[in-house]
This record gives structure tokens, sequence and C-alpha cells, in this order.
């Protein structure tokens, strides 16, 4: 590996390979294809688009439509059309902000929570299966491994901005 990427993992000893990126690659759209699936059979009429929505919402009810498109990484014209299929669910609603009339807010309504079980069912059952056969030490470990990675992402993030 060359540049300063293969340097840095020289001196702590560790040499990712393609294979790493391929791995997370393959994993990240397995999980994708196995929560599509998931939902779909469901019933809660929710994809895995409009699932990142109202998973979003219910971390941060009242984004406006742009701090959700760029909390979803999702452009705001598809977004809106999303928005209105959730709003025709009876599961949002977009609201005129108290402070500047010219902004809308999104909040979830609370007929999600008829939906909040069945989602998570379908979540769950979509990690257990991920992680069939680890012992309760390899999943904790896995999770520290995951939140290592992230950190290490996440100060890159910090460096480069």
């Amino acid at each position: 590996m060359a540049g300063g990427t293969g340097q840095q993992a020289d001196r702590q000893g560790v040499r990712p390979d393609e294979a790493f990126g391929w791995l997370h690659h393959d994993v990240y759209r397995l999980f994708r294809k196995a929560w599509a699936r998931r939902l779909a059979t469901s019933g809660t009429g929710i994809n895995p688009a409009k699932s990142r929505i109202l998973a979003e919402l219910r971390r941060r009810d009242g984004l406006t439509q742009t701090e959700l498109a760029e909390a979803v990484e999702m452009e705001k014209a598809p977004l809106g059309r999303l928005l209105d299929a959730l709003e025709a669910q009876g599961l949002v609603e977009r609201r005129n902000d108290p402070a500047d009339r010219r902004v809308r807010r999104v909040h979830v309504t609370p007929l999600i929570e008829e939906l909040t079980g069945d989602l998570w069912q379908a979540a769950f059952g979509m990690f257990d299966t991920a992680v069939r056969g680890f012992s309760p030490a390899e999943y904790a470990q896995l999770m520290e491994f995951l939140e290592r990675i992230k950190a290490n992402l996440q100060d890159a993030e910090g460096l480069d901005a």
C-alpha cells in the first residue's frame, strides 16, 4: 500500500488489503438487501428509504427538510416525494416553524408508535441472523472493533474538514 495511509498502518502493525474494503462492501450490500426483504414482509408499508427518514426523525424530530436531507444523505426532491408518501400514510407532518414561517419542519405523528414494534421486530430479526453463531464475547468484541473503526473515520473526517 502506498502513501500516508499505508505508512500509518505499517507503524501500527496492520496492513489492510483490498479484501478489507470488499468485505465491508459485501456485508453492507447484504445488510441492505436483508433489511429491504424484512421490511417488505413486515406489513408496515415502509421501505428502506422511508425507514431511514423515520429513524432520523425519531432521533431528532422537527428537522427542516434540508437538515433531514443532509442527515439521510438524500437529495431534497426525492426526499420530498418520500415525505409526501409518509404524510399520506399519516406517519409524518410538515409544520411551519413558529420562529420563521418560511421554514417547514418535519415531525413524526403518534401513528408511528403503531409501527414501531413491527419495525423493531424486522430489525432484530435481521440482526439475529447477521450474528448467528457469535458468542456474547465475540459480539462484544465485534461491537468494540466497529466502534473503533467508526471513531477512526470520524477523526479523519475532522482532520480533513
